[in-house]
């Protein structure tokens, strides 16, 4: 069985960069709301950015193919837990985003920490907007719950 699907995204702007904003919404209806460059370089309540929702789809992809990964393995997990930041930068060239940082923690039966992190890379390795976004560095620290 072949899979295809495309989805989509919308996003509106009003006025200057500095001075304007905009709506971004999500195609599925599940998310629609402000964003501006204050939200992108401030802590801003209530409004998003691009690079928050790079964040949101690497970590949902990472731990969703975490689980499938575990789950492949005999090992389905009991919680998965994972963050994602992504880091943007002005850099002589302009903005950039630099770096995806990724914490996930787990709680696994019958998986010891290490086998735990090798899953954990293979999932980073293969999630598809990690391969999407493979122009940045992308770091992992995987931590198995109870592992002290």
């Amino acid at each position: 069985m072949s899979v295809r699907v495309t989805r989509r995204s919308q996003a509106s702007w009003r006025g200057t960069v500095g001075d304007g904003g905009g709506r971004i919404g999500l195609g599925s209806g599940a998310y629609e709301g402000p964003f501006s460059l204050k939200a992108r370089v401030e802590d801003v309540e209530r409004a998003t950015n691009p690079e928050e929702l790079i964040a949101a789809a690497e970590a949902g992809c990472f731990t969703m193919s975490l689980a499938n990964i575990l789950s492949e393995a005999g090992h389905p997990p009991d919680d998965l837990q994972t963050t994602a930041s992504v880091r943007l930068e002005q850099l002589e060239s302009g903005f950039a985003i630099t770096r995806i940082e990724l914490k996930t923690t787990g709680r696994v039966s019958g998986v010891d920490p290490d086998e735990f992190g090798a899953f954990a890379e293979r999932a980073k390795a293969t999630c598809p907007v990690s391969r999407a976004l493979a122009g940045t560095e992308i770091v992992l620290e995987a931590v198995l719950a109870g592992d002290s």
